[in-house]
């Protein structure tokens, strides 16, 4: 998924459009040497770290632009064969280095998205959702910002697979992470943690607005009329574990608190939300264990039982 820029994408975008205007005013001044402008294509390999298809052609367009009215310039430049000759050449370079540039770049995009997203729901997988949790879990712990994490489990999951096949449990899964996706914000991470398991994370979000947002998962996957591929239409049900991120707490204990809330939610019944909160035992160092109990373990929403 494409990102904003950078300030340091955006400032080599803005080099590469300043080098293009510098070769084109040299090419006008030494008219009497016009390779120089063979330079112009260096202005794509400065591109080439901001990753988007749309500046390679704008920096594309303005060094054509510049090969083209440096020549028209040139005293005699307009009526000199060679001359068009050696900016058309330049021209072809400067496309061929273009088209390498993106395709390297739709190259690099295709080997990010195969090795940070599941194929078959494209939610991220387990090991980008671990580096993407890390940073958050670092970023909530610098500047005391809220931090809340959803477990989210599909309920006899095995029933269904075993009544409608395996198939069927596929698109199972993927309608229900795109259901997912439409409650969340833009903002938030959702990854498929294992065979029917989800997780996501909610950055800016306390307890309460973390049991909110899964509920409204929870209730608009129970709503989902799935299709199966022999035409039989199912409906499933979710099971959601919520924790909430603490001071000292790490990574890995909210993971476990959210887990343990949604082992509770299982055991109570099913489609249901239940809360977890995480105690730290020795709020000295950074790190410090923070066990979830079943006494921790709280329900914050009235939970339906399902029929």
């Amino acid at each position: 998924m494409p990102t904003k820029l950078k300030a340091s994408q955006y400032g080599l975008l803005a080099f590469a459009l300043v080098f293009c205007v510098l070769v084109f005013l040299e090419d006008v001044r030494s008219s009497s040497d016009y390779n120089e402008s063979y330079l112009l294509a260096l202005a794509l390999v400065i591109i080439y770290p901001v990753k988007r298809d749309w500046a390679t052609l704008l920096v594309l367009i303005s060094a054509i632009s510049a090969a083209i009215f440096s020549a028209l310039l040139e005293p005699g430049g307009q009526s000199d064969p060679g001359t068009w000759a050696n900016r058309g050449c330049m021209i072809a370079v400067m496309s061929g280095v273009a088209f390498m540039v993106s395709r390297v770049t739709a190259v690099e995009r295709t080997l990010f998205q195969l090795s940070t997203s599941d194929p078959l729901t494209g939610a991220f997988n387990r090991r980008h959702f671990m580096g993407l949790m890390n940073i958050e879990e670092k970023r909530a712990e610098r500047y005391g910002t809220q931090l809340s994490l959803l477990m989210l489990d599909i309920d006899h999951f095995k029933k269904i697979n075993d009544t409608y096949g395996h198939q069927t449990g596929d698109v199972a899964i993927k309608v229900v992470a795109q259901a997912c996706r439409k409650k969340l914000r833009p903002t938030d991470i959702l990854c498929r943690y294992g065979g029917e398991e989800f997780i996501v994370v909610l950055p800016q979000t306390d307890e309460a607005g973390a049991v909110k947002a899964a509920e409204y998962i929870r209730e608009a996957i129970g709503k989902l009329d799935i299709e199966g591929q022999d035409g039989r239409v199912l409906q499933c049900t979710v099971s959601i574990g919520v924790s909430a991120y603490i001071r000292h707490a790490t990574t890995e204990q909210l993971i476990e608190c959210a887990d343990q809330a949604l082992y509770v939610a299982k055991q109570s019944g099913r489609n249901q939300v239940q809360v977890g909160r995480l105690h730290i035992t020795d709020p000295g160092p950074r790190g410090a264990s923070a066990l979830p109990t079943q006494n921790a373990l709280k329900t914050e929403t009235d939970p339906k039982k399902p029929a």
